[in-house]
C-alpha cells in the first residue's frame, strides 16, 4: 500500500511539474517598469531609457493597433511604441509645456523591451512634471519606477495607477 501511494505521489507530482513547465515562459507575477531619465547639458535634451517586459508592451500595442504587434517583427512597432509613450509617458517644464519624445529605438532581449526615447528641454529637469501611466490599463498593481539622474545626484519617482503627474523631485 505504501508502495502505491508513493508511487502515485511520485505520478502527480511529475504532472504538476509538466503542468508548471507547460506554462509561458513569459509569464510573470509583478508588473513594473522602470525609467531612467538623465539630462544630457550637452545636447539640453532629456534622454530616456524605458523597460518593460515585452509581451506587455505587445499587449497595449496589439489592444491600440486592433491587430497583432510584435516588438521584433511589425514593421510599425516603433511608430506604435512611441504614440503610445506620448500618451502614456508624458513630461512637461517648468512653464507647464508638454515636451514632445522623439523615439530613439528599441532593444529586446530576453523578453524584456528596452525603449529609447528623449525631449527637447534647454530649460531642464528643474521644476519639470511627469506622469508614467505605462501598462496602467492593463495591470491593476502596475507599478513604474522612475529614476533620474542629474548633475548633482539622483532621485526618483513612484507612479501606481490613478496617479496624475508630479513634480520631478530636486537630486539628494
Amino acid at each position: 500500500m505504501k508502495t502505491r501511494a508513493l508511487i502515485l505521489t511520485a505520478v502527480l507530482a511529475s504532472v504538476a511539474l509538466a503542468c508548471l513547465a507547460a506554462r509561458p515562459a513569459r509569464a510573470h507575477k509583478f508588473y513594473t517598469s522602470l525609467a531612467l531619465v538623465e539630462y544630457n547639458a550637452e545636447t539640453k535634451a532629456v534622454e530616456v531609457s524605458l523597460r518593460v517586459f515585452a509581451d506587455d508592451l505587445e499587449l497595449a500595442l496589439t489592444r491600440r493597433a486592433g491587430r497583432p504587434v510584435k516588438l521584433d517583427r511589425t514593421e510599425d512597432a516603433d511608430r506604435l511604441a512611441l504614440e503610445y509613450l506620448r500618451e502614456t509617458f508624458v513630461l512637461k517644464n517648468g512653464a507647464g509645456e508638454t515636451k514632445a519624445l522623439r523615439f530613439v529605438g528599441t532593444e529586446v532581449q530576453n523578453q524584456v523591451a528596452w525603449l529609447y526615447f528623449e525631449a527637447e528641454m534647454p530649460e531642464g529637469l528643474a521644476g519639470a512634471r511627469l506622469r508614467d501611466a505605462v501598462l496602467f490599463e492593463l495591470f491593476e498593481r502596475q507599478v513604474n519606477v522612475v529614476d533620474f539622474k542629474w548633475a548633482g545626484g539622483r532621485s526618483d519617482l513612484v507612479f501606481k495607477r490613478g496617479d496624475g503627474e508630479r513634480e520631478v523631485p530636486q537630486p539628494r
